[in-house]
């Protein structure tokens, strides 16, 4: 457009308005066309997908992160424009809030961590006046890493029955998301009882159900084990009541010997039971002694929580062959008889308290195992007067000067060594030369150990153990009189590999139970352990259950045998074979009311090597001091 000329006439450096005006108007026109040309952010548009699916947590590294690109009208990327991300659902993080685009118009988040929430997560990139872009996660919950019990109420819990209501348990992953689809496995954790449908899939709640729990006939604790993938395993306990009652068992006996005229030995005791004899409590048993079979403390009792009942204490007559019967009227027709055929022994022991510790309890259980060593030992051996200072054969056992006939036994409850160790310990200290058989002994029990030993009923068994002890067995084997020259050789190869006792009678009893043909020398020593357990004791390994051996049996029967009666014939005793208590060498142990796996407690080092007073003519004299 050709410019507008200046007018002739027009003075110098007048105004010229229509020159003005036309460069304006240009200019207007030239401006309004380069607005037209500018770039504008029209579109946003996402680079990556935008609707994923993963689980929880993950993780949205650099080259997988959420990005878009910014176009202006043309489709032309725009660059330097600021991009604003934001988690707008489910939770997670982004690696960066705001980021530029580049010279594409590329913006990245850099990074999308996912939340650990399960189900639908947003992020939102946006820039001004442009709508914003929408990324969405699917995400699925991760790989089970816990199971939690569901069901935590047991309505029904009866032996032999099947647990209600049924078990379930939950998968969860380790944000607590739970977690479908995957497999639980259930089975039991002891060997009895049963279950079904041991396989079992989680459902979108997470839950698995056991079909089937059918709890063992045994009363105690019984559980199952829930396992899936790499989670901790789950252990869902319950205590098995017993079923209804139906029997009244013998817990001892139910014959046994005793001394005539006495406290009977052995206390009757009956178990008020289901079918599968486990005890029931609080049920009413009446005792009746039979003709001329004297009298009991009680004649009504009622079961303990293991379902024992007994009638207190049972005073002998006079006669041979006495018996006690047991009934219920819980158990119409259900009775128990008890036979004692009684013996007369003159032999005695007498038991003396020293210090505390030695409650009534304890009193009557030392009295209980005198009884039974008297019910093998039948007659009297000695009788002389003994003087012993204050301290002699222990620090704390008093000053003695009396008539001693057959032995007497200083004895206290005392602290040892803690729990377990030694239970207790005992020997003899002063003996007769002429029959190099025990005066005076000591017995001590650890006072730590009493309330386990009360609890699992083998007070009195610990009690005869150690009694044993004094009166010779595995102390008084191999002796040597100073002033008499007699001496005993009853054990072979002490210290040795294989030590055992060369006793006639001892070797005689060890044939009559020995239905495992032992093949090596009779009758085996225990050739292990420490110096107050190897060389005094029967073979553990051989023996188990018999009560001298180095160890108690806890939850079993621990008898005096046939080998231990023999062994004191040995010794020098006058004995009663007959009231040698049941025992074989097999597995006949193990039959019911016991279990099969009865704890093996060791006695510990259990022989004292206290100094050893020899008596010879009213004189007691030093012939080997303490060890």
């Amino acid at each position: 457009m050709p410019l507008p000329q200046p007018s002739p006439s027009a003075p110098v450096g007048a105004p010229l308005p229509s020159f003005r005006a036309g460069l304006t108007a240009l200019l207007l026109i030239g401006g309004a066309a380069c607005k037209g040309d500018d770039p504008v952010p029209t579109t946003a548009v996402a680079v990556t997908s935008n609707s994923i699916a993963a689980p929880v947590a993950t993780r949205l590294r650099e080259a997988s992160a959420p990005a878009v690109t910014i176009t202006d009208a043309k489709g032309r990327g725009m660059r330097n424009l600021l991009v604003k991300w934001t988690v707008t659902g489910g939770g997670g993080t982004v690696v960066n809030d705001t980021s530029r685009t580049n010279v594409q118009g590329e913006a990245s988040s850099g990074g999308w961590n996912l939340g650990t929430t399960a189900g639908v997560q947003t992020l939102q990139a946006s820039v001004d006046g442009v709508k914003p872009v929408i990324f969405t996660a699917a995400t699925v919950p991760g790989a089970v890493a816990e199971l939690t019990p569901v069901t935590t109420a047991f309505t029904s819990v009866v032996v032999n029955q099947e647990v209600a209501p049924l078990v379930s348990v939950r998968a969860k992953d380790a944000y607590g998301n739970f977690v479908p689809a995957t497999t639980v496995v259930f089975s039991l954790v002891q060997p009895q009882g049963a279950v079904v449908g041991e396989t079992q899939v989680t459902d979108a709640q997470g839950l698995a159900t056991l079909p089937r729990w059918q709890l063992g006939t045994t009363a105690n604790t019984q559980s199952i084990r829930a396992l899936a993938g790499s989670a901790p395993p789950l252990t869902i306990s319950v205590v098995a009541k017993p079923g209804p009652l139906a029997r009244l068992i013998a817990v001892n006996g139910p014959e046994f010997s005793s001394v005539a005229s006495e406290v009977s030995g052995i206390t009757p005791t009956v178990r008020t039971a289901d079918a599968f004899n486990n005890g029931i409590a609080n049920v009413p048993v009446t005792w009746a002694p039979g003709a001329n079979s004297g009298s009991v403390s009680s004649s009504i009792s009622v079961s303990d929580d293991a379902g024992a009942a007994s009638p207190g204490s049972w005073l002998l007559g006079s006669a041979a062959t006495q018996t006690m019967t047991a009934s219920s009227s819980a158990i119409p027709g259900a009775t128990v008889t008890f036979t004692a055929r009684t013996i007369r022994s003159t032999f005695d022991i007498d038991v003396r308290f020293v210090g505390g510790g030695g409650t009534e309890l304890v009193r009557q259980a030392f009295r209980t195992a005198a009884l039974r060593w008297r019910t093998l030992i039948t007659a009297d051996i000695h009788s002389d007067r003994v003087r012993l200072s204050t301290g002699q054969c222990a620090s704390w056992q008093p000053a003695l000067d009396t008539l001693v006939n057959d032995v007497i036994i200083f004895a206290r409850v005392a602290a040892i060594d803690g729990v377990g160790s030694i239970l207790g310990r005992a020997g003899p200290c002063v003996f007769n030369s002429d029959n190099l058989l025990p005066y005076a002994g000591i017995m001590e029990f650890d006072e730590a150990d009493m309330p386990n030993l009360i609890a699992n009923g083998g007070l009195v068994d610990v009690i005869t153990h150690e009694m044993g002890h004094v009166l010779g067995i595995g102390t008084f084997w191999n002796l040597t009189s100073g002033g008499s020259g007699k001496s005993r050789a009853l054990l072979v190869n002490a210290g040795g590999a294989d030590p055992f006792f060369q006793g006639a009678a001892a070797r005689a009893g060890f044939a009559a139970v020995n239905t495992v043909l032992y093949s090596g020398n009779p009758v085996p020593v225990e050739n292990s352990g420490g110096g107050g357990t190897r060389d005094s004791h029967w073979r553990e390994s051989t023996f188990a259950r018999e009560l001298m051996t180095g160890f108690y049996n806890s939850g079993a029967l621990n008898p005096l045998s046939r080998i231990t009666v023999g062994s004191l014939q040995d010794l020098g005793y006058t004995v009663n074979f007959a009231a040698a208590e049941p025992y074989s060498v097999t597995a006949l142990l193990y039959a019911f009311p016991f279990a099969p796996s009865a704890t093996a407690i060791p006695f510990g080092d259990d022989v004292m090597h206290l100094p050893l007073y020899e008596q010879r003519d009213g004189r007691t004299t030093l012939i080997r001091p303490a060890r």
